[in-house]
């Protein structure tokens, strides 16, 4: 199954390049990510986009952030704009978003069918292959 349309997020990809830097703030998942990396897990940290690229349907539309309140830092995250939390002044906002709830919809759609294919290759109980007739 098919996570993204190709040309959807190619397109949306090329605005969002033409419209960086971005503002935005980290989404839950990439919150879990800075936690577990030992850094500060702050919803109000504020980051900026610098770098957009289209990497398929495993990582979708990825982004490269920086801090912006921290000119000095040479620290580079990386995280799908799936994780993120666009600023919603931004124009692109809302097309942002749709792609976001889309993404998630199917990634979910996915996991869930994947779940139930494995239930699928349990092999189900044989029947005992009885003989014909009376005793047998």
């Amino acid at each position: 199954m098919r996570i993204d349309d190709y040309n959807a997020a190619k397109a949306l990809t090329e605005k969002l390049k033409e419209s960086l830097p971005i503002k935005t703030r980290a989404g839950k998942e990439f919150l879990k990510t800075l936690k577990q990396k030992g850094e500060e897990a702050d919803p109000d940290r504020e980051f900026e986009i610098d770098f957009v690229a289209y990497s398929g349907d495993e990582g979708g539309i990825m982004c490269g952030l920086k801090e912006p309140n921290n000119p000095e830092s040479e620290e580079k995250y990386f995280a799908s704009l799936t994780h993120l939390k666009i600023d919603s002044d931004h124009p692109l906002a809302a097309e942002v978003q749709a792609y976001q709830r889309q993404r998630i919809r199917k990634l979910m759609l996915q996991d869930s069918r994947g779940f139930k294919a494995e239930l699928m290759t349990i092999e189900p109980r044989k029947n005992k292959n009885r003989g014909k007739g009376f005793g047998k």
